[in-house]
């Protein structure tokens, strides 16, 4: 089966945001839409979308957009994303561009630009990364799903993982047979805002979630005063 794109679309002006959604209704795509940064973050660390369209100004938050882009960035490689937003200074746009937005747009703009411009990023996300199977690491028995943000091991679903646990599994998993220190694996969370004591608690209920489907699980070993390895 043909992967549909999702397209996320982040505006608070329900008329602009109605707008969209019925021009990408015409489209092969699933679309998500959000009035806010905080319930749009909250829907996307759990899906990556293939292309995120966003407003920079979200009701009082004056730069809501750059801080949500900011945030999906860092759990998202290479995401595909469109300002879209009526703050057209040229400080503004160089600002998002250099952030690593693909395209910078101002408002208003017409329907017919719109769908064109979402289709031509599209084409754009696809050709950068025509293979699905490298959103996918596979460790000996163990496989995670970047995009779903889901995790399997020996073919069975884990317990939902918080957004910090998710971040360390991979982070180590990336780098089976290395011991990561304390530090390393505290700047690989999201962030970075994870304190070097709480690590040890953070493993711990990670191991806790492996050992709910398979009592036996030792792949992840403490170095005692180093860190912690995965053990392929």
């Amino acid at each position: 089966m043909q992967h549909q794109p999702c397209i996320a679309i982040v505006e608070d002006d329900d008329d602009q945001r109605n707008n969209y959604v019925r021009a990408l209704a015409r489209m092969p795509v699933q679309v998500l839409a959000f009035a806010d940064q905080h319930s749009a973050l909250k829907a996307l660390l759990q899906q990556r979308p293939d292309l995120v369209i966003l407003d920079i100004i979200l009701g009082h938050e004056y730069d809501a957009g750059f801080n949500l882009y900011s945030q999906l960035s860092r759990l998202y490689e290479d995401l595909p994303v469109l300002f879209l937003t009526e703050r057209v200074d040229e400080i503004d746009q160089v600002s998002g561009l250099r952030m690593g937005a693909w395209d910078y747009q101002p408002k208003p703009i017409s329907i017919d630009y719109f769908t064109a411009k979402v289709e031509s990023l599209l084409r754009l996300a696809r050709n950068s990364n025509p293979n699905p199977e490298q959103r996918l690491i596979t460790c000996g028995n163990l496989k995670i799903d970047l995009d779903r943000r889901h995790i399997f091991w020996r073919n069975e679903p884990l317990k939902e993982f918080t957004m910090t646990e998710f971040a360390m599994l991979e982070f180590l998993a990336r780098r089976p047979d290395q011991v990561l220190t304390y530090q390393q694996l505290a700047q690989a969370t999201f962030g970075g805002c994870v304190e070097n004591n709480t690590i040890s608690t953070h493993i711990s209920n990670i191991k806790r979630k492996f050992k709910a489907v398979s009592v036996n699980f030792n792949n992840i070993v403490s170095e005692y005063g180093q860190g912690y390895r995965w053990r392929s």
